[in-house]
């Protein structure tokens, strides 16, 4: 096990995850106390969250829930910034990051729901309409255009992401294509850390985390099942003022109160199980 110090970061600090509420549960302290200690810090959420939604109704309010959520943590709009694409599953052969890492066509249109291309909110565009002034379609070529973009632009020396070990297809998949732009980086000479969390567990989400406890317990079979190995997480150490203990009053808690969608009666208690004295990560492996 090693502990993770933000006071001895030097460099921006991005946390890239795929959907709304991920970034308060992998990264919550992580966020709250970077931005304490003045970091440069940016939150890219990649996806809408709109699964089985038809219009855009649900991805803009759960965009709307991460800036309350955000804010909570003392993060604002500004460094925020959202990709907008789409949320089709959590199974590999429906989520939508998994399916466009894994096409060979780079530009097959995968469409959604909700339509073929890339929004968020009237008061905030997503990136690539911000960038270039107008939406991205659908396809593996624009999403690993605006992931790699988006790196360069603000070259963090910090990356915080989902794993490849995680059972939701969108975060391994979010994985697979931020390693694979990162490799292509390297004659660019950016050498980011990276950390990724796990958040679906190979044991299920009825099983892990843990629903009560102060520190994080280690998954059944996680070192037989994946790459991830218990014994090589980092540890981030969570400030008093978002300790388990500190209950109702706990600024972690209070963010994720944010997540009105997320927050049905069956996701709570797996939700507010990322509510410890700790926040585990592991290193991207080369």
């Amino acid at each position: 096990m090693n502990n993770l110090e933000l006071g001895q970061m030097k460099g921006g600090i991005m946390v890239m995850i795929p959907h709304q509420d991920d970034e308060v549960l992998l990264c919550g302290g992580v966020l709250y106390q970077a931005k304490k200690l003045g970091l440069d810090i940016k939150a890219v959420i990649v996806t809408n969250g709109d699964c089985g939604c038809s219009d855009q109704s649900k991805g803009q309010m759960r965009l709307r829930e991460t800036i309350r959520g955000m804010q909570t943590l003392g993060i604002g709009e500004q460094d925020m910034i959202f990709l907008g694409y789409a949320d089709t599953g959590m199974p590999r052969q429906e989520s939508f990051l998994w399916k466009l890492y894994q096409e060979k066509d780079q530009k097959k249109v995968i469409a959604s729901d909700c339509g073929n291309t890339t929004y968020a909110l009237p008061e905030k565009e997503e990136y690539h309409k911000e960038v270039y002034g107008e939406h991205a379609v659908y396809t593996r070529e624009m999403v690993k255009e605006d992931l790699r973009s988006v790196l360069f632009q603000y070259r963090p020396a910090c990356i915080f992401t989902t794993s490849e070990e995680d059972t939701h297809g969108d975060h391994a998949g979010l994985y697979l294509f931020l390693r694979e732009i990162l490799k292509e980086l390297e004659k660019e000479d950016y050498h980011p850390e990276v950390f990724c969390g796990l958040v679906h567990s190979q044991v299920g989400d009825d099983v892990w985390p843990e629903r009560t406890g102060e520190r994080f317990t280690c998954p059944k079979d996680l070192d037989r099942n994946g790459g991830l190995i218990w014994g090589e997480r980092y540890c981030f150490m969570l400030p008093e003022e978002m300790k388990l203990e500190k209950g109702r009053e706990n600024l972690k808690y209070q963010a994720l109160l944010q997540y009105e969608t997320a927050l049905e009666p069956e996701a709570y208690d797996f939700l507010m199980s990322f509510i410890k004295d700790e926040e585990i990560f592991w290193k991207m492996k080369e």
